[in-house]
C-alpha cells in the first residue's frame, strides 16, 4: 500500500463516517478487523463492532495532516473537529493493510486539548 492507496482509503473512511454507512465498514475493514480506541482497549472485532462505533452523528470536519505508508503498514495523522459540542482531537492512526486493501488492525491514538499525555503517579 502506498500513501496515495492509503489517502484513498482515509477518504472512502471519511465519508461511510460522515454518512454514518455501516454498510461500508465491509469495504473498508476486513471481517475480522481490529479496531481499537487506543492501544492499550480492548479491541471491537468484526463489521458489526466497528460500524457500532460510528452511532454518533454529530457533524464534523477532518483535516489529514501526513501519510506514511510501509508495506502493509500506514500511519495517518488528522485534527478531527466535532461542534454541539464543540471538541477537538488530533490522532494518529495505525493501519494494518491486507491484501485486499482493507484494514485488518486500526489503532487510535487520540489526544485533545486538556489531556493529560504523561501517566500519573498514584498518591
Amino acid at each position: 500500500m502506498n500513501t496515495k492507496g492509503v489517502r484513498r482509503w482515509v477518504d472512502r473512511y471519511e465519508r461511510a463516517w460522515r454518512e454514518q454507512n455501516s454498510a461500508a465498514v465491509a469495504r473498508l475493514f476486513t471481517e475480522q478487523a481490529q479496531y481499537l480506541d487506543s492501544p492499550y482497549e480492548v479491541p471491537r472485532i468484526g463489521h458489526d463492532a466497528i460500524a457500532a462505533e460510528w452511532n454518533d452523528p454529530r457533524p464534523f470536519t477532518m483535516a489529514v495532516e501526513s501519510i506514511t505508508a510501509d508495506g502493509s503498514h500506514a500511519v495517518v495523522r488528522v485534527n478531527v473537529f466535532y461542534s454541539e459540542p464543540e471538541q477537538e482531537y488530533a490522532d494518529l492512526w495505525e493501519l494494518d493493510f491486507a491484501e485486499d486493501g482493507r484494514v485488518e488492525r486500526f489503532v487510535e491514538w487520540a489526544y485533545w486539548p486538556g489531556k493529560p499525555f504523561t501517566a500519573s503517579s498514584p498518591d
